[in-house]
């Protein structure tokens, strides 16, 4: 036995023949498993399938799944159970964001169970296959895009050029021709911002991560004249262009502030064709990278006599922000996204033609105009996938009309109520008069706008106006005018109706061109009096996703 166990012959093959039983178990394990794990990977793929075909035809999604399934054999039989419900991909917990049984369901759960065949892994479990189970997600992307304020079919090019030169820091001189080739040129937005993230090399991850990029407002205002041109858009391309030249290089914006990309923010690329496009208006997009990269958001403008019907104009704008830092456009499945147009104060002091019928011509008159306005909001109120219809809830902008006088440092400030008090309308050698006039527009309920699929691909452009006051112009101002008249520093009484009947027709000449100064800069930033202006920018019904 001693001399049996310190024999040292044959111990490889001893070895050998143990390994050999090993990898034998080993690799047939290996051969199970590989095999399982195709079988699953099959079984997972028609999944997904039948998920994708039972989110698109949610009234049938039943039969769509099994139907996907019967095509897509993977062997073997396979139960297919289906559960609809409601997606929410806010939720934190991917289990929590699927809930089934929802009364208007928009996504479906498909969960399919076969058998997995082994092989050598008979001899060991007593049986030919192992059950598997596999369950894919998908939910409808029933989507809507839509904008607020854009208001720009007449514009005049002198006060664009005014108020341009005032934000970009340099002078803009643009035709009218050239701003109603910007305001005519639609760009598809996530072109746009494909084409942004190339030019600035940032290799965002997601559109969430481009957004939230700081951005020189003057290269924005470039890469969207190179869109422009590749679109064939050579006009507005050119206007676009003298915008980035003029624009300050120090001036930046976080796009954020104007684009909310919705349900697109997670991904780095939009697919579906035509059918996924969102088109946006490029002097809309223009005008708020301009707006919001303002430092100061205030502009003191100087209009001269530019204004037919005006001796000077004077003005002075100031823009707020947009509430709650909203964007000017959205993507949107959420009903209760809200977006907004931006808070406005505009003040005029118009020096008037006409002063010949008071004394001679010695008296200068003026008027003292203040325009504040608050933001104009709208939100999805309903998208209809069978009549290819979105309607759209429209509050238009509320605010006031004031002849009056101004603390014009005081306009930016949004958060201190501006209290005009009576403005010098008429200074002559022997008398003044002053005055004052106010009028609130209503307008605080939300209205309904419906957008067919027709109105939608044409981006049609609706105006809504306040129901309860909707003529309010400056004529209205100075109709209900309180005037005070002094001559010589005492106040009138006798005499002053003639003073009154020799400065109303004059008074009422300025409205109209008064009336064009404010349409024509309100319009500018996308506001108006008691007004707003929407429209769907796409819609896309029915297109389902794997969702997590």
């Amino acid at each position: 036995m001693r001399r049996f166990l310190s024999n040292r012959d044959g111990g490889v093959a001893i070895i050998a023949a143990a390994a050999l039983t090993g990898g034998v178990g080993l690799a047939a394990l290996a051969v199970d498993l590989g095999s399982v794990y195709l079988q699953s990977r099959r079984l997972q793929g028609v999944a997904d399938l039948a998920a994708l075909a039972a989110a698109a035809d949610l009234d049938r999604a039943d039969r769509a799944a099994s139907a996907t399934v019967e095509v897509n054999p993977v062997g073997g039989a396979v139960a297919v159970q289906v559960a609809k419900g409601r997606y929410d991909a806010q939720k934190t917990a991917a289990a929590q964001r699927f809930q089934s049984g929802a009364t208007t369901p928009d996504a479906a759960r498909v969960t399919l169970e076969g058998q997995a065949d082994l092989f050598f892994g008979q001899a060991l479990l007593g049986r030919p296959s192992i059950p598997i189970r596999r369950q894919a997600t998908a939910a409808r992307a029933d989507l809507a895009s839509f904008s607020i304020g854009t208001r720009l079919a007449s514009i005049d090019g002198g006060v664009a050029n005014a108020l341009l030169t005032g934000l970009t820091g340099s002078s803009v001189s643009l035709s009218v021709m050239d701003y109603q080739a910007l305001a005519s040129a639609d760009i598809e937005l996530f072109g746009y911002l494909d084409a942004l993230n190339t030019k600035l090399g940032v290799k965002a991850a997601s559109y969430n991560d481009l957004l939230a990029t700081d951005v020189k407002t003057s290269k924005a205002l470039s890469v969207l004249s190179d869109v422009l041109s590749a679109a064939g858009q050579t006009r507005a391309s050119a206007a676009a262009k003298v915008l980035s030249s003029a624009t300050n290089a120090n001036q930046s914006i976080k796009l954020s502030a104007l684009i909310d990309a919705g349900p697109y923010a997670r991904q780095d690329r939009v697919v579906g064709g035509a059918g996924a496009a969102v088109g946006i208006d490029a002097m809309q997009l223009a005008n708020a990278m301009l707006m919001l990269s303002n430092g100061s958001r205030q502009v003191q403008l100087d209009l001269g006599t530019a204004i037919p019907g005006l001796a000077d104009v004077d003005a002075w704008l100031a823009i707020g922000e947009p509430m709650n830092n909203a964007p000017f456009m959205t993507v949107t499945q959420d009903k209760s996204v809200v977006i907004r147009t931006v808070q406005t104060r505009l003040y005029v002091e118009a020096k008037l033609l006409g002063s010949g019928s008071l004394l001679g011509g010695a008296a200068q008159i003026k008027v003292p105009l203040m325009v504040e306005l608050a933001s104009g909001e709208a939100k999805l109120a309903a998208l209809d996938c069978t009549a290819r219809t979105t309607t759209l809830a429209v509050k238009p902008s509320v605010g006031s009309l004031t002849i009056g006088q101004v603390d014009t440092s005081k306009l930016s400030n949004f958060k201190q109520a501006l209290t005009p008090t009576k403005g010098r309308i008429v200074q002559a050698p022997l008398f003044t008069v002053d005055g004052s006039s106010k009028v609130d527009l209503g307008g605080g309920t939300f209205r309904n706008v419906v957008f067919s699929s027709a109105e939608v691909k044409a981006r049609t452009v609706k105006a809504v106006k306040t129901n309860d006051l909707v003529g309010t112009t400056v004529a209205t101002l100075i109709t209900g005018l309180t005037l005070d008249v002094n001559l010589l520093g005492i106040q009138l009484g006798l005499g002053k109706s003639a003073v009154l009947t020799a400065l109303t027709p004059v008074l009422a000449a300025a409205a109209a061109p008064l009336d064009q100064v404010i349409n024509s800069l309100t319009g500018m930033l996308g506001v108006g009096l008691g007004e707003a202006d929407v429209r769907t920018n796409g819609m896309r019904c029915g297109a389902p996703a794997l969702v997590a």
